[in-house]
């Protein structure tokens, strides 16, 4: 058996939950510490930066983890630097569950979910006041809804390939009975 790993259904939501553990876990680091934390933002430019490079150098499939990773990087750290969970910006966060929902496996939100509580749970100055507890429950009241979204989504995309498949293969049955009545 000549496989890859990951490369199975079941494997790639792992290896995805794996990459995007690690880039919470990368920029948890960044953030706690004062000297790194100060460069947040500048990181974060960086980052939108590799992004536009990478879009024309890597193939669909390889950008959309990578692209979901820069962008899951990139909104922890604008938001980090803005005030964490007080920041103006937190409903990013938001948004980045239903985009990886869409661009990656619609399980994927769940488990960023879990990474985003403990990342904001670790980083931020958790009082409790019920604006915090609320913006942190938010994650797993937001986590279905956003799988749902991805479960659509994803339905949608391999009916449009299968619509395409099939019509190919209409193409080729008329090219094979055009070329089967010349030959009469």
């Amino acid at each position: 058996m000549n496989r890859k790993p990951f490369a199975d259904a079941q494997g790639k939501p792992a290896l995805h939950a794996i990459v995007l553990g690690s880039a919470v876990t990368v920029i948890f680091f960044w953030v706690i510490n004062e000297k790194l934390s100060y460069y947040s933002l500048q990181l974060s430019a960086i980052l939108l930066l590799t992004l536009v490079i990478t879009h024309h150098l890597l193939k669909p499939p390889t950008f959309k983890l990578v692209e979901s990773t820069i962008s899951t990087m990139a909104v922890l750290l604008v938001t980090q630097a803005t005030g964490g969970i007080s920041s103006p910006l937190f409903f990013l966060n938001y948004f980045l569950l239903f985009e990886l929902s869409l661009l990656l496996e619609p399980v994927i939100p769940m488990i960023l979910s879990v990474f985003l509580i403990f990342f904001y749970f670790f980083t931020s100055e958790v009082t409790h006041s019920p604006f915090m507890i609320t913006a942190l429950l938010a994650f797993p009241c937001m986590t279905p809804l956003a799988y749902y979204f991805g479960k659509i989504y994803n339905k949608e995309e391999n009916q449009k390939k299968e619509i395409k498949n099939l019509s190919h293969k209409i193409e080729e049955l008329e090219e094979e009975l055009v070329e089967e009545e010349l030959k009469k």
